[in-house]
């Protein structure tokens, strides 16, 4: 069959013309991608070719969202099931909306040639507010073409080559077919295009596959820099558009103010034991809402409450346990920052906003230089919730997802391998591994549609909401696991930590339904080799961001860190939680705190007040005062050290 693209041989095949123009633009992309890192390559040292073809590959990912998003209307238009999208008018239209669309994307990837040296990250829609509010755009503009002519020149080029494309690749006459006949297949058509396009704009078609945003790009990249190569400058500006990106906060005059409030610097103390070079092992338990535990809630249902987490009510009994205990997010994604690098998720999960590229604070690194092995393991398909890519970036060294499980036949059909089976799989590589390692696991089971294993049918309890049962199961999973890990040599020199994700997303019971609620999870310490980390604190309030410097204190680490938690095991400065839900929620003792950023708009005692509806707001001004200064503190510290980049400590 003789195949030309001229527009006879392309007679009526007007899908064949869609593809060919998109996959144009896809080498249009590559091809600034390539230039991007030629004109920037000093800031890319030690890229071998192979890595770099990693990510060359990676970033096809991104582009694919990029081009289907600046084609979105290109893309309707061009499969519309109607007669009228053959004629000539209509296609002169759209030959003019494909050249301008993909044009002004070409600017954005090649402004970046130049502009990247100057702010070291991609341009995102804030940055694009930003120049918005400059008078002199004009001089600007017209500056930055006379200085970097060569980069007009080669937009100029890719905009030429848009134009050749057009006029080679184009659409002839309608097929000859009645008019119903032709409604039918182009409605097929535009089905499964439409089809193709959600699957592309969120990265995949898998069902646990959240839509990829800018830290996905850590999956492929050795260092956070190299992000950089793996994103194309429009895809940054499409994922930033209604991110709320944050303005400089200006509570106190600066820094050294701010610190004598909150000071989220940590600083060995003087002569302290040397260091415990103890393992540990995280578990991040999926939809783990403090309302499952029967330990928690005795007072529930006239005193006869008993949970659906019979061996978590056991482990309690030899673990350290601060009875309030909270969330610093309610999304999964925004467990892992707040708990492998103390940074909670404020107004937006920390990992869809451009910071990311930041230098982090990290509890994998820092134990790193202890020595210690870094794993993380997530029975999910591989790249799930964007997990992978963001332990990547914080320097864990393993991760282990339903790929290197490597048997379909433990796979719950939705979310990834059973917990039972994957928890099994991570005692015995745990086995496997030189100590002293760190090791994190997120379960996947207790999620929606909360199945159990068809072989647990009715062994659990269901209760009055589905995700009692999985719990049941996953608690379950859980006693198998200490099973397991008590037969292993590096058990006794284990520090455990249990905790959640979140609580889940709706609860039974009236105190679980608030504010304060919503955020109420279980955390456990537990270390079988020492007897004394045990017992009840009902004092000391507890949250995931404070893992990180109390395990560090704990283990006596000896040199300064970053970490916007506490230690809880040394009496705190401030006795606080934070979590956002709408506005700041500043937990201090018994009271918390919502702030909207200019004024307090409530003040409870959550643990009298447990339905929180007695607001105490300007009715206790010796409590909210001081609450006050501290969540302005925090949030200064927060907001302007995410703007500055300064969330490590400086040597």
């Amino acid at each position: 069959m003789n195949f030309s693209l001229s527009p006879a041989a392309l007679r009526g095949r007007i899908h064949v013309v869609l593809l060919f123009r998109i996959l144009w633009i896809m080498i249009l992309f590559m091809v600034c991608r390539i230039l991007f890192y030629s004109f920037n390559a000093v800031f890319f040292p030690e890229i071998s070719f192979a890595h770099a073809l990693r990510l060359m590959g990676g970033g096809i990912k991104f582009d694919i969202v990029a081009v289907f998003y600046t084609n979105i209307l290109f893309i309707f238009l061009m499969c519309v099931p109607f007669t009228f999208k053959y004629r000539k008018g209509y296609q002169k239209f759209l030959d003019y909306l494909f050249i301008i669309t993909n044009s002004i994307a070409l600017s954005a990837n090649c402004m970046d040639f130049i502009y990247y040296r100057f702010t070291i990250k991609r341009t995102t829609w804030s940055i694009l507010k930003e120049f918005s509010n400059q008078d002199n755009m004009g001089t600007l503009f017209g500056g930055f073409i006379v200085r970097y002519w060569y980069v007009a020149v080669i937009w100029i080029l890719l905009v030429v080559s848009l134009v050749k494309i057009t006029k080679i690749i184009r659409v002839g006459n309608r097929p000859e077919l009645p008019w119903w006949g032709f409604f039918l297949v182009h409605a097929a058509w535009m089905g499964a295009i439409v089809y193709l396009f959600i699957g592309g704009v969120r990265g995949g078609f898998a069902h646990s596959i959240r839509p990829i945003t800018l830290s996905n790009a850590g999956e492929y990249v050795q260092k956070p820099k190299e992000m950089f190569l793996v994103l194309n400058t429009p895809f940054c500006i499409y994922k930033t558009i209604r991110r709320s990106d944050y303005e400089r906060a200006k509570y106190f005059a600066g820094y050294a103010d701010a610190d004598k409030i909150f000071n989220p610097v940590h600083t060995p103390e003087a002569g302290q034991p040397p260091f415990k070079p103890m393992n540990v092992v995280i578990l991040i338990w999926e939809s783990f809402g403090k309302e499952m535990v029967g330990g928690y809630n005795r007072h529930l249902e006239n005193g006869t409450y008993k949970g659906y987490t019979p061996f978590i009510d056991s482990l309690m009994q030899h673990s350290k346990v601060n009875w309030y205990s909270f969330a610093n997010g309610a999304k999964s994604i925004e467990a892992i920052p707040s708990v492998l690098t103390s940074i909670p998720g404020i107004k937006e999960p920390f990992v869809t906003m451009r910071y990311t590229d930041n230098k982090l604070p990290s509890f994998p690194e820092i134990l790193k230089t202890k020595g210690y092995s870094t794993s993380f393991f997530h029975g999910a398909p591989n790249g799930s919730m964007g997990f992978q890519a963001f332990v990547n970036l914080i320097g864990v060294e393993k991760y282990y997802g339903k790929t290197e499980y490597n048997n379909d036949a433990d796979y719950d059909g939705i979310w990834g391998i059973w917990d039972e089976e994957f928890l099994q799989f991570w005692a015995n590589k745990m086995g496997t591994f030189k100590e002293p390692f760190m090791s994190t696991l997120f379960t996947v089971s207790s999620h929606d549609p909360y199945k159990v294993p068809q072989r647990y049918e009715g062994k659990f309890p269901k209760g009055p909401l589905p995700v009692y049962q999985t719990m049941g199961y996953s608690d379950f999973a859980l006693k198998k696991f200490f099973a397991k890990a008590k037969t292993m040599p590096w058990y006794k020199n284990t520090l455990f930590i249990i905790t959640a994700d979140h609580a889940a997303t709706f609860a039974h019971y009236p105190e679980y339904q608030t504010s304060a609620g919503n955020f109420s999870i279980p955390i456990l310490f537990y270390a079988p080799g020492d007897s004394t980390l045990a017992g009840r604190d009902t004092s000391t309030l507890v949250q995931q961001i404070d893992i990180m410097p109390s395990v560090l204190s704990y283990l006596n680490y000896d040199k300064p860190y970053f970490a916007f938690g506490k230690n809880i095991f040394k009496k705190p400065p401030i006795n606080f939680a934070v979590n956002y839900d709408g506005v700041y929620q500043w937990f201090n003792g018994p009271y918390i705190l919502q702030f909207d950023g200019q004024k307090t708009v409530g003040l409870y005692n959550y643990q009298e007040d447990k339905l929180l509806k007695n607001n105490l707001k300007d009715k206790l001004p010796a409590i909210q005062g001081p609450m006050e200064l501290q969540v302005k503190a925090f949030a200064q510290q927060y907001i302007n050290r995410m703007l500055d980049d300064k969330l490590t400590v400086t040597p």
